[in-house]
């Protein structure tokens, strides 16, 4: 077996697997060289490269997540998932976009966060890859009896929590632009216009840059916040558009990197959830990459 060839032609997926797991691409990266040390070190052929591999990036995700939430216990402010940017153009098809959109979004992974470990874990292989819960149940070492409970605990806390967006992309896109020109003329009406009365806006600095400490909520409240940060700290940079984990989403940048990372959801025509990742350690290793 030609170890090398066989990991990176799984890399891809192992990187989904391990993104979603931690919400963050750094950490992500991290897990497959460990992932791949592991593999190397097998001396027979397994049976499926691939069902090997996730169980051993799914495993060291979950030794991961134990140190990864206390550390988020003593964060200073939101959490907000380290953001995958890709190129506005060419764009994926409306079905590669629709799957981007359902499980890689800043809403959806946040909503992640509040499952355990092994319900976040059961809860992606079995509704976003599509495992059995027999090879589900192998890569945690429980029964598929028990996955099946873990799954069923995990999809009823999505169901009931999952944000109801529904806006088509040319909406999204119009509302975008409409949200950017309204922070460059620092038009505070503009601005309110297009936010949705209960809207929340989010920003994630971890205590090294300008950020609010709890989440903005309502449209008032998030218009003096966002006008604020713009009179006193200007974001640096050119703004780019871009795919910001599936949706648009624009991000400032200049030569020296990323500073600022930021999509919208949207719902019933209006701005409803404001995503700003501004933390410079999520922002420092971003280079623009797909799924």
């Amino acid at each position: 077996m030609d170890t090398v060839t066989t990991f990176e032609a799984e890399r891809g997926h192992l990187f989904a697997v391990a993104y979603r797991m931690l919400g963050s691409a750094s950490e992500a990266e991290d897990i497959l060289q460990e992932a791949f040390l592991r593999f190397a070190e097998q001396t027979t052929e397994p049976d499926s490269a691939r069902a090997l591999l996730t169980t051993i990036v799914v495993r060291l995700c979950l030794d991961q997540l134990k140190s990864a939430r206390a550390r988020r216990e003593t964060y200073v402010g939101p959490w907000l998932p380290e953001p995958l940017v890709s190129e506005l153009e060419p764009a994926p098809g409306p079905d590669a976009r629709a799957e981007l959109a359902e499980s890689l979004s800043i809403a959806f992974l946040v909503l992640l966060e509040r499952l355990s470990p092994l319900e976040r874990a059961a809860f992606l292989l079995r509704e976003v890859f599509d495992q059995p819960f027999e090879e589900v149940a192998s890569v945690l070492g429980t029964t598929p009896v028990a996955t099946r409970q873990l799954v069923a605990r995990a999809r009823a806390h999505v169901d009931e929590n999952r944000p109801r967006y529904n806006a088509s992309e040319e909406k999204k896109h119009q509302l975008l632009r409409a949200f950017i020109a309204a922070c460059a003329t620092r038009d505070p009406t503009a601005l309110g216009q297009v936010l949705a009365a209960d809207v929340v806006a989010r920003s994630d600095g971890g205590g090294k840059v300008h950020a609010a400490l709890k989440p903005v909520l309502g449209r008032d409240r998030v218009v003096r916040f966002l006008m604020g940060i713009l009179k006193k700290e200007p974001p640096t940079g050119d703004i780019h558009l871009v795919w910001v984990n599936g949706e648009p989403g624009f991000v400032f940048r200049d030569e020296a990197g990323t500073h600022s990372a930021v999509t919208l959801s949207i719902t019933d025509g209006a701005i409803h959830d404001v995503w700003i990742v501004n933390n410079p350690e999520k922002l420092a290793h971003l280079t623009p990459r797909g799924r």
